[in-house]
C-alpha cells in the first residue's frame, strides 16, 4: 500500500511539473512575440509614428506603425525588420518554413523573429538577408507614393490588393 501511494505522488510530481514547465515556456515564447523590443514603448500616436502625418493621400502614405498594421493578411503581408518595411505577401508560401511561420508577424514589427527564426535557434542566412531586400518598401516612418510601392511589388512578383480588389473580397464574405 506505501509502494503504491509512493508511485502514485511521483507520477503526480512529474505530471505537475511538466504542465508547470510548458506552461512557463509558452508564456515566454508569448511574451516575445507580443512585446517587441523596438516597439515596447512606441505607441501609434508618438510623435515617432506620426511625424509624417502631414503627408496628403495624393502624394501617398507614410511607412507608420498604424498603416502597416492595416496590412496584417496572406493577402498582404507587411513587416517591420530593422526599421525597414516590407511586403513579404508574395513570398509567403515560398517560405521554407511554410506561410505559418510568417503569418503571426503580418502588420507587425518582426525584427527579432527575423533574427531568431522566430525563436528558434540560429538566425536567418546571408541568402535570406539578400532575398529580403526583394521586398523592401521603405524605412519606418518613411512618406512613399503608390506608384513606389506598386514598382517594388511588381519587381519582387507581387501582386498588390487594389481598391476593386478590397471590394470583391467584401462582397464574397456575404
Amino acid at each position: 500500500m506505501k509502494n503504491l501511494t509512493t508511485i502514485s505522488l511521483f507520477i503526480f510530481g512529474v505530471i505537475v511539473s511538466a504542465v508547470l514547465t510548458a506552461g512557463l515556456v509558452f508564456y515566454q515564447d508569448n511574451k516575445v512575440i507580443n512585446n517587441p523590443p523596438m516597439l515596447n514603448n512606441l505607441e501609434l500616436n508618438s510623435p515617432i509614428a506620426s511625424s509624417s502625418a502631414g503627408v496628403s493621400a495624393a502624394s501617398g502614405i507614410i511607412l507608420n506603425l498604424a498603416e502597416i498594421s492595416k496590412h496584417n493578411s496572406l493577402k498582404d503581408c507587411w513587416m517591420i525588420i530593422n526599421n525597414k518595411v516590407y511586403n513579404v505577401g508574395g513570398y509567403l508560401s515560398a517560405h521554407p518554413g511554410g506561410a505559418g511561420t510568417m503569418a503571426p508577424y503580418c502588420g507587425k514589427e518582426a525584427t527579432q523573429a527575423f533574427a531568431t527564426k522566430g525563436g528558434k535557434k540560429g538566425s536567418h542566412s546571408n541568402n535570406a538577408s539578400s532575398l529580403l531586400a526583394n521586398y523592401l518598401i521603405g524605412d519606418l516612418n518613411q512618406a512613399v507614393t503608390q506608384e513606389q510601392i506598386q514598382t517594388n511589388a511588381q519587381s519582387a512578383g507581387i501582386i498588390t490588393p487594389t481598391a476593386e480588389d478590397q471590394d470583391d473580397d467584401d462582397e464574397s464574405d456575404d
